[in-house]
């Protein structure tokens, strides 16, 4: 599993770009045999809050989001989906790489 971190800003217009490698599943020695699904830790600093916000994202048809005991904890279907990155084939290089969209929206 990756150890280390990145750093992106976003532009005036709110857009941010990241590029890394997509994570692998690793198991959680939980309850006996939990996997978390691929997932990508996130923070954003701003202006208009006093600490960072960290949350992660999931990458769309993982199979182990459904399984998995902490995306599990979000009841709302509604709010477990705006957690999930969806694959954008118009922002991938062709026999390069894929690109996947993670909107963040904040108030204020």
């Amino acid at each position: 599993n990756f150890g280390g971190c990145g750093r992106t800003l976003s532009d005036e217009h709110g857009y941010y770009e990241f590029l890394t490698v997509r994570p692998g599943a690793y198991p959680w020695p939980n309850r006996g045999n939990d996997w978390r699904p691929m997932h990508i830790h996130v923070s954003v600093y701003g202006h208009s809050f006093g600490q960072r916000l960290i949350t992660q994202f999931y990458f769309e048809g993982d199979p182990l989001i459904a399984l998995c005991p902490i995306a599990n904890t979000v009841k709302e279907r509604s709010s477990l989906e705006r957690l999930v990155a969806s694959l954008d084939m118009s922002m991938a290089r062709p026999l390069d790489f894929l690109a996947y969209r993670f909107d963040i929206v904040l108030r204020g």
